[in-house]
């Protein structure tokens, strides 16, 4: 148990450095803000309520986090789709979103720099085992991309 609680503050070490490393992209966003943009980079349109589960807000919170967005020209709201209504970025919040996911990006890199080839293998694979134990999608909200997928190989990386 010790041993377990140990990895465990250093897994939230490592959450915590990510966040701090970070957070200079938000600018004045919230983190739930960031969550918002984050999520909604990854479709053309998405209705609020999948928004305000995936950022695990209220609905009636999300609504209010909407209003903050649009005030600020990183979204807008869509013709409604039954009962739903739907949000999409402007082309502001889509470089807003690309610009915080790739800050996190840049900051895990610079955790993961020092570790070999085999020792990424292995952590990945670690990591892929306590992921598939994780509820939720929500948990990849901040991700650039999503890390439950297969690895793709990026065109300026050798193969």
């Amino acid at each position: 148990m010790m041993r377990t609680n140990h990895i465990a503050d250093q897994l939230s070490a490592v959450s915590t450095a990510l966040e701090d490393a970070s957070v200079d992209a938000y600018g004045d966003l919230s983190t739930s803000a960031v969550a918002a943009l984050l999520i909604m980079r990854r479709s053309p349109a998405i209705s609020i309520g999948t928004v305000a589960k995936e950022v695990r807000l209220s609905h009636s919170a999300t609504v209010r986090l909407i209003d903050r967005l649009e005030k600020d020209w990183l979204v807008r709201r869509l013709r409604r789709r039954g009962r739903e209504v739907m949000v999409e970025l402007t082309v502001r919040g889509k470089r807003k979103a690309v610009e915080v996911a790739e800050a996190r990006r840049k900051a895990a890199h610079a955790l993961l720099g020092d570790i070999d080839e085999s020792q990424l293998d292995n952590l990945s694979s670690l990591l892929k085992f306590i992921l598939n134990d994780v509820e939720s999608s929500a948990c990849t909200r901040f991700c650039y991309d999503d890390p439950m997928e297969d690895e793709q190989v990026e065109e300026n990386e050798p193969a």
